[in-house]
């Protein structure tokens, strides 16, 4: 099978098209940079890369790239948390939607894959009830970050597609991390941070290997789906802690005392508005928001059920994941 992969730079598009190299399926790769994805992939044995230097949103390019493909995974995602570019993801993450999904729905490709994310279920005016799992059933969120705004768009862009009878899939998975990030993810920037402190807040965190979310994609691009579209849909959310469950396992593997301050989930979330505030006058990135702080202090757990029980996968657990990706991140500084 080749498989046509966007965001192969990054760690969700990384991790799987490394997973379906060593699968023995052939993988092209749609990137800004070839000199990123060969530094990335000539290590792991596979030199011989077939590289396509294009955007996400140059359709014709894509169209290009699709010939002779059988199946798409499109995992690139534009992620910046300045205001000042807040525009920019939003229209280049929506455009994308078109331009690779309703591209390769054009062009008759019957397996194709789309990596969206559990953040587009939650929802701040409910959030705090917290009385059920999140499921692929779950109502849409409110959030209004230019990342979430744009992912949910572009599920109901991929949802009509669906309806239309497109042979698109769905993966949401929760907050990703592993080691050998041919970047530095948001996800592992922040764990970076929390080897040194993490809040004593409300709520919890639902982490999912890199590497295990890539042998899912594999595993649902070698199993076409069949049947109901609105069944096409998988969170893939790995464990669930809560904070301080969180701060004792990170603890434990790090082997250091991590500090574990009393931050109440109100005192997070209005810290995140005055930031708010501030970056309109003054714009900075930072990853502290009024709707970052609500997600990290009411965020409901995430169900992986329906992903679990079709592939017959098991998530590793979460201390062999931060164990193998803290030591990369060492072994990273220290290079």
């Amino acid at each position: 099978m080749r498989v046509f992969v966007t965001g192969a730079t990054g760690l969700v598009g990384g991790h799987t098209a490394l997973a379906l190299l060593l699968a023995g399926h052939d993988v092209r790769l749609l990137v800004r940079s070839e000199a990123k994805a060969r530094h990335y992939f000539d290590p792991h044995g596979f030199a011989s890369l077939d590289c396509v230097v294009a955007d996400m949103t140059d359709t014709q390019a894509v169209a290009s790239a699709l010939e002779g493909c059988d199946a798409v995974v499109h995992a690139a995602v534009r992620l910046e948390l300045s205001p000042i570019l807040a525009k920019e993801v939003y229209t280049d993450n929506t455009r994308s939607i078109d331009a690779v999904i309703g591209t390769a729905v054009k062009a008759g490709i019957r397996n194709i894959l789309w990596v969206s994310s559990t953040s587009i279920f939650f929802n701040r005016i409910s959030i705090n009830a917290r009385a059920d799992e999140t499921d692929e059933t779950s109502p849409l969120g409110s959030l209004t970050s230019a990342y979430v705004r744009s992912k949910r768009d572009g599920e109901l862009q991929v949802r009509r597609l669906q309806a239309q009878g497109a042979p698109v899939r769905i993966s949401y998975p929760g907050v990703v991390v592993g080691p050998d990030d041919p970047g530095l993810s948001e996800s592992n920037r922040a764990l970076r941070a929390w080897v040194k402190s993490v809040p004593r807040t409300s709520s919890g965190i639902q982490v999912v290997d890199a590497r295990d979310l890539a042998l899912i994609h594999c595993h649902l691009l070698e199993n076409p789906h069949l049947g109901d579209p609105e069944d096409a849909r998988y969170i893939v959310a790995g464990h669930y802690h809560e904070w301080s469950q969180f701060h004792a396992l990170l603890q434990t593997v790090c082997g250091h005392k991590i500090a574990h301050p009393r931050l109440p989930g109100p005192f997070m979330r209005g810290l995140g508005r005055v930031l708010d505030v501030y970056r309109r006058v003054h714009p900075f990135e930072t990853a502290i928001s009024a709707e970052a702080m609500a997600v990290m202090t009411q965020a409901n757990r995430a169900s992986s059920n329906r992903v679990l029980d079709r592939t017959g996968i098991e998530f590793r657990s979460s201390a062999e994941t931060l164990r193998d990706t803290v030591r990369w991140l060492m072994v990273m500084r220290a290079e």
